[in-house]
């Protein structure tokens, strides 16, 4: 498959949420560059698709959270959550009209746990459009949605606030656009300060992206998070798979394209104003679009009365913290072909050019920045150019917002946790995604270091109840301090831990550990604690234990070693 161009950049749009999500934090990124014009090229990539039934589902999960059963949404089905999380409560409520994936919801009551997070197999590398769905429908009585975070693997992603939504009676979705650093891709949610009742989520969706989509954006370093994208002069009921269904996840339109019409499921938005709506007279073939937008997009748009109008926007509709900011905008000019008839027209963004002098075809075009400041409101004008027989038009739109990834606790820290976590039969529940990022949210009783390189430095589960043994994996973990797992229930063996040369504490009291203790345990230069009290362990002592100096060491009661 042939890559863009290197002096174009492909983009790729994210359906708009109901609500501007809220961001944790202003991302600076370096200074504005020009658009760039983005012609479509004669290349046909194959559609991502899966046959299912009569229409064929986007690669990817289609997650119905707290049901428990598939959920058929006309021909593409829904799986329920069970295989994808291990905590959290399910409820399920019906009202008229209501989309049966908003129908069941999974909430989170624990109070202890540091997050709740749902798991998900990916490809190493891969792209991947992430959408969360909330519906509060006052399951729990309280008459007021909870706020709280949400996490994609290290990243705190955005604040879920959905009471305004709710007070319409409407969903609300965000979404964003992440490259999976492992074989597994985490989905989290969690209490933040603000939060006074359970979290939940009513739907989950992870879908794979072609290579090619938002490729101008270095993934490794960023996500993309949507703000909007809108299908201009679209008006109308709901479109799902060529149906009219009622759905309560959009705020202020109810008609949006989606799959099967974008096999990628982004989400367009009807937009109108005061501006005529205008139909197309000419196909688009979406198929020699870089960023595959669907047709539909293009049958529609806004345009003037007079063609020496300025066609005038506020779009986004919402204030925008200040930031940076993927744009790209779609036109094509719907009228028959014709010589001496021109469609041009200049493009500014908040007064400043965005592009100029641009021609309009009837096989349409896109014109993109990746890397474009905005802050509050902002305004686009399409102004005519003296030569222009016919006024400015408007398809469709994007906004993406460029957002800092929180890294990644180091990939053996992450391995060796994971197993750890399977070898116990009842780790803490929320012992699942990153274990250490973001900050504040690491795994119940896990330490870690700051700043780049992020390190498991402490396990800490004294008294948890917890069961099963200690796995080889934990000698990966060589930036560890302390490991104090007394008053359990563990059993078999201790593991060989010559790595661990930061260790300065090991408690593995009153547990059920057998077998010898590895003798290698006393040549860690740092320790000074070591508590194996009340276990079964047998065989000799090591000598280089014995003679270690400044090291408080308790073997007994409880033990059956050689000559005690």
């Amino acid at each position: 498959m042939p890559a863009p161009a290197s002096n174009l950049e492909a983009k790729q749009q994210t359906p708009a949420s109901l609500l501007i999500p809220a961001w944790c934090r202003t991302i600076r990124i370096p200074s504005m560059r020009p658009p760039r014009l983005f012609l479509f090229l004669s290349v046909l990539w194959p559609l991502i698709t899966l046959p299912l039934g009569a229409v064929p589902a986007p690669i990817g999960f289609l997650i119905d959270c707290g049901a428990s059963e598939e959920t058929k949404v006309g021909d593409i089905t829904w799986a329920p959550d069970d295989g994808f999380i291990n905590t959290g409560n399910k409820t399920t409520f019906d009202a008229p009209g209501l989309l049966p994936t908003l129908k069941s919801l999974r909430f989170f009551p624990d109070t202890s746990a540091r997050k709740y997070c749902y798991l998900l197999p990916v490809v190493r590398g891969g792209k991947y459009l992430v959408r969360t769905t909330y519906y509060y429908g006052n399951f729990d009585g309280r008459g007021r949605p909870p706020v709280f975070d949400q996490i994609i693997d290290g990243t705190r992603w955005s604040v879920v606030n959905t009471t305004v939504d709710y007070s319409r009676g409407l969903s609300t979705f965000y979404e964003i656009i992440i490259a999976a650093t492992g074989k597994t891709m985490s989905v989290c949610l969690a209490r933040n300060d603000q939060t006074v009742s359970s979290p939940f989520i009513s739907a989950l969706e992870v879908g794979y992206l072609e290579t090619s989509l938002y490729n101008s954006t270095d993934f490794s370093k960023y996500a993309l998070t949507t703000v909007a994208r809108h299908n201009f002069g679209q008006s109308g009921n709901i479109v799902r798979n060529k149906k009219p269904v009622l759905d309560l996840c959009y705020s202020y339109h109810s008609l949006q394209t989606s799959f099967p019409d974008d096999p990628f499921n982004r989400y367009w938005v009807p937009f109108t104003d005061s501006h005529p709506a205008i139909t197309s007279k000419s196909n688009v073939s979406v198929l020699e679009f870089w960023n595959k937008p669907p047709a539909l997009v293009f049958e529609t748009a806004l345009s003037t009365k007079q063609s020496s109008d300025v066609l005038h926007l506020q779009w986004p509709e919402a204030y925008l913290p200040s930031s940076n900011y993927y744009i790209a905008l779609y036109f094509q000019d719907n009228r028959a072909p014709a010589p001496n008839h021109w469609r041009s027209f200049s493009i500014s963004i908040n007064d400043k050019n965005f592009y100029s002098n641009l021609n309009v075809s009837t096989s349409g075009l896109v014109v993109y920045a990746n890397n474009w400041s905005l802050s509050g409101l902002t305004q686009i004008k399409l102004t005519p150019t003296p030569e222009s027989t016919f006024g400015p038009v408007l398809n469709a739109g994007e906004v993406l917002q460029i957002r800092l990834l929180g890294g990644r606790t180091v990939t053996r820290d992450v391995v060796a946790m994971q197993e750890l976590a399977r070898a116990l039969d009842n780790p803490p529940f929320d012992w699942s995604g990153d274990p250490c990022l973001p900050h504040g949210n690491s795994w119940t009783g896990v330490s870690c270091t700051e700043g780049d390189i992020v390190r498991v430095i402490s396990l800490n589960l004294t008294n948890f109840g917890i069961s099963g043994s200690l796995p080889s994996k934990i000698a990966d973990l060589t930036a560890l301090n302390h490991i104090l797992l007394g008053n359990n229930k563990l059993s078999g063996p201790i593991p060989e831990i010559s790595s661990l040369k930061e260790l300065i504490s090991l408690h593995l009291e009153n547990n059920q550990f057998d077998g010898q203790i590895p003798s290698s345990v006393g040549d860690l230069v740092n320790l000074s604690e070591l508590f194996l009290q009340n276990n079964n362990l047998t065989g000799s002592i090591p000598k280089s234990l014995l003679s270690k100096t400044g090291l408080d060491i308790q073997l007994s009661p409880g033990n059956h070693f050689d000559g005690m």
